[in-house]
């Protein structure tokens, strides 16, 4: 797999890396985005965001989105995990094959966008 991030301090938009499948149906799935602040452009196909929960209640919701076996990439705004929470949702990520991201904001009033490909 081959990525790369690029931003934009200009237009404040991150883009993301496209993820490279040897075969086409290793790319299916939904990308999710657990945000405050942070949207998905609009054009982007399989992809919800998800107003970001407490966070005590956020390594649940990763686990739940990582096992229903419908997700491709998970997106976390300001994400902090315990050192036993980053290992077992590793595990999961690698189990069940989804990239976990964390998205760090600078700017939280500014209209920040997640740009793909997906």
């Amino acid at each position: 797999m081959t990525t790369a991030i690029t931003y934009q301090s200009d237009s404040n938009i991150v883009q993301f890396p496209q993820r490279i499948a040897r075969n086409a149906g290793a790319n299916k799935g939904w990308s999710y985005l657990l945000s405050n602040s942070v949207a998905f452009q609009k054009d982007v196909d399989y992809a919800i965001r998800i107003q970001k929960p407490d966070q005590e209640k956020v390594p649940a919701w990763i686990r739940r989105l990582i096992t229903s076996g419908q997700c491709r990439s998970i997106y976390v705004e300001d994400l902090v995990l315990t050192p036993e929470e980053r290992v077992s949702i590793k595990q999961l990520c690698e189990q069940y094959a989804v990239s976990l991201v964390a998205v760090s904001v600078n700017d939280k009033d500014a209209g920040n966008i997640l740009q793909g490909p997906w």
